[in-house]
């Protein structure tokens, strides 16, 4: 069997699953929402929300999604497919990059990675584009180093700016004569005439008042929002939601660092492992809004960390590996220990039996590493642990189903029945409640056509669907009369 075709199989129980699944309302199904606007309307200029314009983000992934799904068809797949795309170019450059598959094994073992893997919004894209223009800069070849910006702000706005920035080092320092390419710089226009062009287009439909929301959405962000944060977030966010390998990654930066002063390694490398993520971390917490998502930028670079320190302690052994091996031996044995003592779960409930064979797999791996001798069997047993664990959690949902309150709701017989009728609309007066936004989003996703959205009764057709906005959650009315 070639490598392809093994990786391909291995890949599988790690993006096919047979479990329901759901939309995260943000931002996900907003994403989605938007596309389907887009295509339905064949507008594809506005970033719109129930019909009116809202510029507050660019439209880089509700063009990907629209595209997709004006090939392929309405269905969650295709919804999803850009993002599968682009979390496997992710992988395939981080192998690349670092010349290690372990590396890219463990980014794809990554919680966070992991995650955003599944969800169809920015971050991912984003990242895929960072690392081309990474790879653009490491193997000196102008297009790909100066393409990338005007695509990710299509994709992600001014927060392009920030991994931009943390590639000046390695720019100037290394990688200076680029600068005297013209082809860098007929690549850095031509990635950002796109995004020009929709925002002339924009302004000229629209005008400025509503076109700066872009930029003064900015300016919310930095300010104090809900999301506001303080400087020291990611230092502990981020090995949470990178775990067990956001905790080892450490060890492997400081074997980079020895082997620098050693003279083993080239000052580009070390920039590009090190210096590159160091200064990105800098300026995401220099940012006031801080959210665990703008962390998976950071997730290849942990990779590589805990790549080195793998592959170094794997071949440890004496009296060293004798008090490394308790590193994942007690957690091992802790995982095996709770899977075995949890009680059964009642029947017909998966998620909690997929949790704790997730367990059990993941610690019995861990358990069995410490006795092995030094080697490649070692090396497997960390890897294979967390590939059954995500592969278990995933079959029974866990990544996948964000919100299955409103899918068994609009998997009721008398709703489905009445959403296939015709349009279905909205009545509810502003402003509407957070928790109702984002049902209303879900409920819109899940329903064949969608209708308007009504602050008033009179404005409504005789006759149609209506959810109606009651306390914090919506109500069918299957069939609308006047009250």
């Amino acid at each position: 069997m070639g490598r392809a075709a093994l990786i391909a199989l291995l890949a599988l129980p790690l993006l096919l699953s047979t479990a329901p699944r759901s939309f995260m309302a943000h931002d996900e199904g907003y994403y989605a929402l938007q596309a389907r606007w887009m295509v339905e309307s064949g507008d594809w200029l506005t970033t719109g929300f129930w019909g009116q314009p809202f510029y507050d983000r660019t439209p880089g992934v509700p063009w990907l999604i629209a595209a997709s799904t004006s090939v392929f068809g309405p269905h969650r797949w295709a919804i999803h497919l850009p993002n599968y795309a682009c979390a496997v170019a992710t992988a395939g450059v981080t192998w690349r990059l670092s010349r290690s598959w372990v590396s890219a094994a463990v980014l794809v073992l990554t919680p966070l990675w992991f995650s955003y893997a599944h969800l169809a919004t920015q971050d991912m894209p984003l990242l895929a584009l960072e690392l081309f223009g990474l790879w653009g800069l490491w193997t000196r070849r102008p297009i790909p180093a100066g393409l990338w910006l005007g695509l990710a702000f299509l994709i992600k706005g001014w927060m392009a700016l920030l991994p931009a920035l943390a590639m000046t080092p390695l720019l100037l320092l290394e990688r200076r004569p680029l600068l005297a390419q013209w082809r860098f710089w007929a690549a850095l226009l031509v990635g950002w005439l796109p995004a020009l062009l929709w925002l002339e287009r924009s302004l000229a439909r629209y005008g400025a008042d509503v076109v700066s929301l872009l930029w003064r959405k900015l300016f919310w962000l930095s300010g104090p929002t809900v999301f506001a944060q303080g400087p020291l977030y990611y230092l502990w966010n981020v090995p949470v939601n990178t775990a067990p390998w956001g905790l080892i990654a450490p060890l492997g930066w400081l074997l980079l660092l020895i082997r620098w002063q050693r003279g083993k390694l080239q000052r580009d490398q070390l920039l590009l492992w090190l210096g590159y993520p160091v200064l990105l971390l800098l300026l995401l917490s220099g940012f006031r809004t801080k959210t665990p998502y703008y962390a998976l930028q950071l997730t290849p670079f942990i990779a590589y960390g805990a790549a080195m320190a793998l592959e170094w302690t794997a071949q440890q052994s004496g009296r060293l590996w004798t008090r490394l091996r308790w590193i994942s031996v007690l957690p091992g044995a802790g995982l095996v220990t709770a899977g075995m003592a949890a009680p059964l779960p009642a029947i017909g409930t998966v998620a909690p039996l997929g949790v704790r064979v997730a367990a059990i797999a993941l610690g019995s791996c861990w358990l069995a590493s410490g006795w092995q001798r030094p080697g490649a069997r070692r090396l497997w047993l960390w890897l294979v642990g967390p590939y059954l664990a995500m592969s278990c959690l995933l079959q029974v949902g866990v990544f996948i189903d964000h919100s299955p309150g409103t899918r068994l709701k609009l998997a009721d017989p008398t709703v489905s029945a009445a959403l296939k009728r015709g349009p279905v609309h909205f009545l509810g007066a502003w402003p509407i409640p957070d928790d109702a936004q984002k049902e209303r989003i879900l409920l819109a996703l899940g329903a064949p056509q969608v209708g308007g959205m009504h602050d008033r009764a009179e404005t409504l057709p005789i006759g149609v669907p209506v959810w109606q906005l009651q306390g914090n959650s919506w109500t069918l009315h299957p069939s609308w009369t006047q009250p």
